[in-house]
């Protein structure tokens, strides 16, 4: 088993092999990896940030407000001018050893961001080192489609088995 915070270091190179611009942060009370690159997809410009921290314990509520900080984030740096032409995406991941049920289920679903949502997505992930498993949504989603495969391919790239890595 591979530690939590040995996990949060592999996507922290991984992002750095992808081209994305790595620094360490702090959000809420967690300290962060933040991976930002600018991406064009279908002529739209696409800022992404991918985000990791390691958590002790990871519930539905503290999913949430990870979500909602790093969502908060995204569009502080970059969502001021999203639209047609450009938007935010925001892959949340937290690292930990142990995950609630229902966090694990939220992970299973597209998320949806309602009004602050416009022209962003977000599709957070859960890693339980422990259990060897990483939950995220791997379907198809419909708001947002033409961004499903970037996503996938971010996640793929991002986020190894934790028992390979």
């Amino acid at each position: 088993m591979v530690s939590a915070t040995d996990y949060v270091d592999v996507v922290r190179h991984r992002m750095i092999a992808d081209g994305c611009a790595v620094t360490n942060e702090t959000i809420g009370s967690l300290p962060v990896v933040v991976g930002y690159r600018a991406r064009v997809r279908l002529l739209t410009r696409i800022h992404v940030f991918a985000v990791a921290a390691k958590a002790e314990w990871v519930d539905e509520t503290s999913l949430r407000d990870f979500i909602d900080d790093v969502v908060n984030l995204g569009l502080g740096r970059k969502g001021q001018w999203r639209g047609l032409q450009s938007g935010v995406i925001v892959l949340p991941i937290l690292v930990t050893e142990s995950v609630d049920p229902a966090a694990a289920a939220l992970t299973q679903k597209a998320y949806r961001l309602n009004l602050n949502g416009f022209a962003a997505m977000a599709q957070p992930a859960v890693v339980n080192v422990k259990a060897g498993k990483v939950w995220t949504f791997r379907g198809t989603r419909l708001w947002g489609y033409a961004f499903n495969s970037l996503v996938k391919q971010l996640y793929q790239a991002y986020l190894p088995e934790p028992v390979t890595t």
